[in-house]
């Protein structure tokens, strides 16, 4: 059974897919750790996807448009493509329900955020925005890649702007459990056991090997704050 992936900071999938069709060979900064996926999309989907202009799914009276589920539904295809599985082989539904799952998380979080008064700095906002077409040769280039996706630029401005909101929300509203160094023992074990290569001694890798905990602490105190507040969300799923 393939595990179900998680992608606590995914607001921002759309502008990697945006990212992976820049054609440029300098990657743009890492914001999460999910963006290596961004890579290498699969030429073609063989995903079931929806018109740009269909309503996918509603929440709290806001509609998400076909547009953001299809390149949610892609980069999860590319990550799949990147474990060694396709859509063909029935994970097609997954992928369905790890969009979905996604773009009402982000919702919820983001509305939640928006109640409590979180905003993007302007400046930021601008910074990013430079760096996203930076990415691209021409800004003819830009346009043809934004009408692959069905995105405007003054899309992408307010994607961007949602990625800094959800950043500040994560930051302060989020506190997971601190890691210890009984589970930096038990990683770094688990590392060792199934290596095939020399591992580097534990002082070397703790830093690392913390990192990735404290990542994954956070990821998990996301999703828990998600299902606490779709409790009482409205949802409606349109596909």
């Amino acid at each position: 059974m393939i595990k179900k992936m998680k992608f606590a900071f995914a607001p921002f999938l759309l502008l990697l897919t945006l990212g992976a069709c820049s054609g440029n060979e300098e990657p743009a900064p890492a914001e999460t750790s999910e963006e290596a996926t961004a890579e290498t999309a699969p030429a073609e989907s063989s995903l079931e996807l929806p018109a740009q202009e269909d309503v996918v799914v509603i929440v709290d009276g806001e509609e998400i448009l076909g547009n953001v589920y299809n390149s949610v539904a892609r980069q999860l295809e590319t990550t799949l493509a990147s474990q060694g599985h396709s859509t063909s082989d029935g994970t097609g539904e997954m992928v369905k329900e790890q969009a979905l799952s996604v773009l009402v998380g982000n919702k919820v979080i983001l509305n939640d955020a928006e109640e409590k008064g979180y905003q993007a700095d302007e400046e930021t906002v601008k910074e990013r925005l430079e760096d996203l077409k930076g990415q691209f040769e021409s800004e003819e280039a830009m346009n043809e890649a934004l009408e692959q996706t069905g995105f405007t630029l003054d899309d992408m401005e307010m994607q961007l702007r949602e990625q800094l909101v959800y950043e500040k929300y994560v930051a302060e509203e989020i506190k997971p459990a601190e890691v210890t160094s009984e589970e930096v023992q038990e990683a770094y074990d688990g590392f060792v056991e199934t290596s095939e290569e020399e591992v580097p001694a534990l002082e070397e890798m703790e830093p690392n090997l913390r990192q990735s905990l404290e990542q994954e602490k956070t990821q998990n105190a996301v999703f828990t704050r998600i299902e606490e507040l779709k409790e009482s969300a409205e949802v409606e799923v349109k596909i």
